[in-house]
């Protein structure tokens, strides 16, 4: 293992604050952190948690403490209290959800097939997402996913059979929310727990960390810190010249109060109410304290210092194993514009693959690149990533509080990550260099 710095914290700065300021293509706050061996290499904020329109100079900017809604890096929390719950024994990764939801899911082209935790993990259960995968709190998951429910929408919930692909629970991949919304009333049946309570008390709260899926666990200054998420829109549509306009946690320091209905809520009626998906408010700062706990085999560290264990090793080891991987041959499955061609337990895992006939590359250099394990996620106007390597102990997020154009206006020149993506990425790679004169080179790539 190679010790790490940062080359140039200047340069990075200056990067980071041009692309931040990108004309035409503006964003409204980003937060980037790199870690490796034990520290916090660096640490850049730029931009703003909240924007007053009308008094640009009231508007408060992104700090070390401010909290984001960071979309799909949040099923990274799900997958650690899914697994906390194998451990535990109730949960088995390949047993039928049904035994553990008290009803049965099946997809009905395949109805002799069970869906099971392992499945919805990866992505190949044959759920799909449908007009929505977020439900209101009196709605019941029964309702979505049974033949004849209220809002079953025609089964658009499940994959059909197509000529020549075969789309069974377990033996296709598609990226689904979802599934993750199943996971949560998993987790909550067989904890007896809410899901917002259960990652509050098993996972984040042991860390020392003032993040929740639910606005009104944090504390008050964690209300204080949340950032509105942006985007440049006039009426509704896309507009870079257009003001920024808020799209999810406009509190401006205000604690909501929570709806009457979750007083009445039975866990493992919906799974979807607290966003398992994508509803986790987080610092950057504190994802690599929920990063640490991967590189470090299941163990993190609380606020004191002192040894947290979430995972044992043995299981972190088995989410960090390739569960699915894209074969074009067989046609097993979505490659997601060329972004996700191979899966763990939870967690996407880079390849290094070029481009092709299926989609982009899924690099984050122009040329060879880190095999990272992590997730990306993108709601809202937000973009974030937490990728890291275990083998090297190194690892970084970043989060964009809103984009100021339509996403698909600026594609990867070389990957399917969207262009500020590439460019931050590229930045923080770059910049995170050996410490030793005889190994100046890029983080290394992993097989």
């Amino acid at each position: 293992m190679s010790d790490y710095t940062i080359s140039d914290k200047a340069t990075l700065n200056q990067k980071l604050a041009a692309i931040v300021r990108t004309p035409g293509a503006e964003l409204s706050g980003l937060a980037a952190v790199i870690y490796a061996q034990g520290r916090i290499l660096y640490e850049g904020y730029f931009g703003y948690r909240w924007i007053d329109p009308q008094h640009p100079e009231r508007s408060l900017p992104v700090t070390a403490q401010t909290k984001f809604r960071v979309a799909s890096v949040s099923k990274l929390v799900t997958a650690l209290a899914t697994m906390q719950l194998v451990e535990r024994g109730l949960l088995n990764l390949d047993t039928d959800v049904s035994d553990v939801l008290g009803w049965t899911l099946r997809n009905p082209h395949w109805p002799d097939i069970p869906i099971t935790p392992r499945m919805l993990l990866t992505h190949t259960s044959s759920l799909r997402d449908g007009e929505t995968y977020t439900f209101l709190p009196q709605v019941s998951l029964r309702e979505v996913l049974t033949p004849g429910g209220p809002y079953y929408e025609n089964g658009a919930h499940f994959a059909s059979p197509l000529p020549h692909v075969d789309h069974a629970p377990g033996r296709y991949f598609s990226y689904c929310n979802l599934g993750f919304g199943v996971l949560g009333a998993l987790i909550e049946s067989a904890s007896g727990e809410r899901f917002d309570r259960y990652g509050d008390r098993h996972i984040l709260q042991p860390l020392g960390l003032d993040a929740s899926f639910n606005v009104c666990n944090l504390s008050d200054e964690g209300i204080r810190n949340l950032a509105t998420l942006y985007r440049r829109q006039r009426n509704g549509v896309w507009d870079a010249s257009a003001p920024w306009v808020a799209q999810r946690d406009d509190l401006r320091g205000i604690r909501p109060a929570e709806p009457e209905v979750l007083r009445h809520y039975r866990p493992g009626d919906n799974g979807t109410i607290f966003s398992p998906q994508g509803g986790l408010r987080i610092s950057a700062r504190d994802l690599i304290e929920l990063m640490k706990v991967f590189l470090h085999e299941g163990q993190g560290w609380d606020r004191s210092g002192a040894p947290v264990r979430l995972l044992q090793p043995k299981t972190v080891r088995q989410m960090l194993t390739v569960q699915w991987r894209f074969d074009p041959i067989a046609g097993n499955g979505d490659p997601y514009g060329g972004l996700m061609r191979a899966w763990g337990l939870g967690l996407h895992y880079l390849t290094n693959a070029p481009a092709d006939a299926y989609g982009a590359s899924d690099r984050l250099l122009t040329a060879e690149s880190p095999r990272l394990w992590g997730h990306t996620g993108d709601a809202y106007g937000l973009l974030s990533a937490l990728f890291f390597d275990p083998e090297q102990d190194f690892g970084f997020v970043y989060i964009i509080g809103g984009v100021g154009c339509a996403p698909e206006m600026r594609p990867g020149v070389y990957s399917a990550f969207y262009r500020w993506e590439e460019e931050i990425q590229s930045a923080i790679l770059t910049a995170s260099r050996s410490a030793s004169p005889l190994d100046r080179r890029v983080f290394p790539s992993r097989p």
